[in-house]
């Protein structure tokens, strides 16, 4: 991972009151965090961890300190969405923080939340490696990536960028959710998810000028709300519409079938607000929603026909999978990790509809099979 330095995310005003500030990431594409400059201030998503300082820097730069945010609302509760927000409370205790309403209760502590992901790392390598030796290698490798993440999240940043190292996990305090879930937090934050106010489909409220609505939009994440504005008309879409397929993580919070349903009610959206804008948390706002939503729809069905057609030679692991789908080159990437999980929610769903089956072995490593 390289290390980010303390810049200013790079502010763009999208109308008088919505600004998108755009925060750079080591693993990934650069985050969009959404500012609402109403009578109500408001963030929609708070970046990752290490992002704190840039999106501070950029607040700074519009004339506002963390402390004057009133409420961030989390699309979901992945680290680049939600991790700066878990530091908020070292900044600014009066800060709201609002998500979907089963979120808080699904995540009692974050980083053993992390500690999930870390194993799903593990098994969906296992899975996919019949080599041992090259499978032991990349679990190692995304062990130390772990790592790195767990060890900036012990460590603070102050208002210059520079890191404060802060209360280990054993010297973590105790406190207390207005969601009632019994949550641990430390000086640099809290380690659970912490809401102020549960969301979910239909959830209406103003910021002064502008109204929003809430939509549940799973599938990338179970736990995705979509803030809608409809004053204006903007859908801020978190990570379940950004251009392409997001990563989808079967075993962990994502479903496919879901994912699909969601892309309908977003396309059903556009149909029923033909001027509704789409502002994603990565990359450029959407500019012609209807055509990517059904890029995306399109897309699925000729991944899926793909993995039937070389299911048809006979039978194939997720290594041969992904290589058949996206090339060999991928698997030196960044994206290497999220291309198995996406194969294997696709490859899942089939299992499900009857059309594939496995076989697993002794060792974790699985085959698929196409059923006649």
């Amino acid at each position: 991972m390289r290390r980010l330095t303390a810049k200013p995310g790079e502010v763009h005003r999208v109308t008088d009151q919505i600004y998108r500030i755009t925060l750079h990431q080591p693993f990934y594409a650069p985050n969009q965090v959404y500012l609402i400059r109403d009578k109500t201030t408001m963030l929609i998503d708070s970046g990752y961890v290490e992002s704190i300082a840039p999106l501070a820097l950029a607040l700074k730069s519009l004339g506002l300190a963390m402390r004057d945010i009133d409420v961030i609302v989390y699309t979901h509760p992945h680290i680049d969405h939600i991790t700066g927000g878990l530091l908020w409370s070292q900044y600014s205790r009066r800060t709201e923080r609002w998500g979907h309403y089963d979120m808080a209760r699904a995540i009692p502590d974050y980083p053993e939340f992390i500690d999930i992901w870390q194993a799903d790392t593990a098994r969906i390598l296992t899975l996919a490696y019949k080599d041992k030796q090259a499978r032991t290698s990349r679990i190692r490798r995304a062990n130390d990536r772990w790592a790195r993440f767990v060890h900036r999240f012990a460590e603070g940043l102050d208002s210059s960028g520079a890191s404060v190292r802060h209360s280990s996990r054993a010297e973590a305090l105790h406190g207390h959710a207005s969601s009632g879930a019994s949550v641990r937090h430390s000086k640099i934050g809290d380690r659970a998810v912490i809401l102020d106010r549960l969301l979910k489909e239909g959830d209406e409220f103003s910021t002064g000028k502008l109204h929003f609505r809430i939509l549940e939009t799973p599938g990338h994440c179970t736990w995705h709300i979509t803030p809608v504005e409809t004053t204006v008309g903007f859908a801020f879409t978190g990570d379940v519409l950004i251009g392409n397929i997001p990563a989808i993580y079967d075993k962990l919070d994502g479903n496919l079938e879901l994912f699909q349903q969601t892309l309908t009610k977003l396309l059903d959206l556009r149909k029923a607000s033909p001027h509704m804008r789409f502002m994603p948390a990565h990359g450029d706002e959407i500019q012609h929603p209807e055509r990517a939503i059904k890029i995306v729809q399109k897309t699925i069905g000729i991944l899926e026909n793909g993995l039937l057609k070389k299911l048809v030679e006979g039978r194939k692991d997720l290594v041969d999978l992904m290589e058949s789908a996206f090339g060999a080159h991928l698997e030196g990437g960044n994206h290497f990790i999220t291309a198995l999980e996406l194969l294997e929610a696709l490859l899942r769903k089939l299992m499900r509809e009857g059309r594939v089956g496995s076989q697993v072995y002794a060792d974790g490593h699985e085959e698929f099979y196409l059923k006649h």
